[in-house]
């Protein structure tokens, strides 16, 4: 359940996985994310460049093992890996996490980084903005604690790629300093924190729970 491969977990089968299982994920990521955060804040007290360097490559290996979903998109079609430098599917015929194969689910993802305190902008959010009015279905603090997912229905009258849905609902939400735009395509992976992270869940649009 929700265990990270290149087969990723796409919005639909969350919705068969439903809200039950959802909730299990997101407990699974409570001790990665703790081991997580913790190797974090002791990288932040190092001071030789290179030994930073080395304990943020084995923070970003457990970040890796968090469970993750793929919001923005429904599906990914059958397809055969033709990058040879991708060893792991290549030749191999799968779902493959391929943005050209991808049918869009009709949300769309904003991830705000490096924003300071998520949760007092989530507040601040929160009390100038009617959440649900937008199509917001879900907000989280990610994994690292600087920022937050904030998971939305895509505007269906705004005819435009995701990245310009990501930023109008980013401008519109005062958020757009903080946005980060490598979340713009459909195959996009998203890490589950903990139960405690999410800050807002429309549970019966998201999961008809």
């Amino acid at each position: 359940m929700f265990k990270i491969t290149y087969q990723v977990h796409t919005y639909c089968e969350m919705l068969q996985m439903g809200w039950d299982e959802w909730q299990q994920a997101m407990q699974t990521a409570t001790e990665i994310v703790k081991k997580y955060r913790q190797m974090l804040a002791d990288m932040k007290q190092l001071t030789d460049e290179a030994a930073r360097k080395k304990a943020k490559l084995a923070a970003d290996a457990v970040k890796r093992t968090l469970p993750g979903a793929c919001f923005q998109a429904a599906e990914f079609a059958v397809s055969t890996g033709d990058d040879p430098k991708k060893k792991y599917n290549y030749g191999k015929t799968g779902r493959w996490r391929d943005m050209r194969y991808a049918y869009l689910s009709g949300l769309v993802v904003i991830d705000v980084d490096h924003c300071g305190n998520p949760r007092e902008l989530f507040a601040h959010l929160q009390q100038e903005h009617d959440l649900k009015a937008l199509g917001i279905l879900l907000v989280y603090v990610s994994a690292s604690e600087d920022g937050m997912k904030i998971v939305f229905r895509a505007d269906t009258n705004y005819p435009h790629n995701l990245i310009c849905h990501q930023w109008q609902m980013a401008e519109r939400l005062g958020v757009l300093q903080w946005v980060d735009d490598q979340c713009k395509d459909s195959t996009r992976l998203s890490f589950l924190t903990t139960p405690d992270d999410v800050l807002y869940c429309d549970e019966k649009e998201l999961f008809n729970h």
